[in-house]
């Protein structure tokens, strides 16, 4: 009987010890970050071998500058511009992207619209 008495208060023991390392999985998740907000109602406006993108910009100062992605291009303007003209395409399909970012150089979710450039 005394030995089943140590059995389980040692089996106890370490079920509570294993479950207070269980905490480090989602501990860095319980802080309140603060993202970038991000630009919408992205559209686009096509032209001979260039684009025209416009959007909304979010409300608030929590974003400092804006950034356009596509294919291995990156425009940054240091100010919150709310269009911008993409010059020199080549005629075929691109995927645009525009972000955000704040003050600590962190990017927001991207607003995505695709376009395809008139031709000659």
């Amino acid at each position: 009987m005394k030995n089943i008495l140590l059995y389980t208060a040692a089996a106890f023991l370490l079920f509570f010890s294993a479950c207070s390392e269980m905490d480090d999985n989602y501990e860095d998740y319980l802080t309140n970050r603060v993202y970038s907000p991000k630009v919408t109602n992205l559209r686009a406006e096509n032209g001979l071998q260039t684009c025209t993108l416009r959007w909304d910009n979010p409300e608030g100062d929590l974003a400092k500058s804006i950034e356009i992605r596509y294919d291995e291009e990156v425009i940054t303007f240091d100010t919150m511009v709310d269009s911008a003209i993409i010059n020199e395409l080549e005629i075929k399909g691109y995927t645009m992207q525009v972000f955000t970012i704040d003050a600590f150089g962190n990017n927001s979710v991207p607003a995505e619209t695709y376009v395809f450039p008139n031709g000659e």
